[in-house]
């Protein structure tokens, strides 16, 4: 009865062992799930009107440093352009600057007043730059504006 229960052991060991790479290889040919899409691309424009872009840029502080963000925004040749400004700055001062020279835009915004709101055509394809004015320390952004597609 020992001989036998061991034979029989000894049987499924090695069916076993026959059978399991055939299991690892049919494991393998099937396709791993897919994660859901992580998010990479940048945030929307608030329009989705073709040619107008709208954004809303928000002055803020983390730590003792002043930010706009976001930071950049992308925009084609050609697109109108219209940035709602707001300042969110905490502290006693409550006036915070936004220029973008190469637009020929300067504004001064009040925290706790409806915000800015510019206007303008993105006709010159480029990377600018944009800042406070006011406090030239503080951290700024950039507009890319990419050239028209054909």
């Amino acid at each position: 009865m020992i001989k036998f229960a061991i034979r029989s052991v000894g049987v499924a060991l090695i069916l076993g062992s026959m059978l399991a790479p055939a299991s690892l290889a049919v494991a393998q040919e099937a396709p791993p799930p897919t994660a859901p899409p992580m998010a990479t691309k940048m945030p929307a424009p608030e329009a989705a009107v073709p040619g107008e872009k709208k954004f809303t840029l928000v002055a803020e502080q983390v730590g003792d440093t002043k930010f706009w963000f976001p930071g950049t925004i992308v925009v084609e040749q050609g697109d109108k352009v219209t940035l709602n400004l707001k300042n969110e700055i905490p502290g006693t001062s409550v006036t915070h600057g936004f220029a973008l020279p190469e637009y020929n835009i300067s504004e001064v915004i009040t925290r706790g007043d409806k915000p800015k709101v510019v206007h303008f055509t993105a006709d010159k394809p480029g990377v600018y730059q944009y800042f406070c004015q006011l406090h030239p320390a503080h951290i700024g952004g950039q507009l890319v504006v990419e050239p028209a597609s054909k």
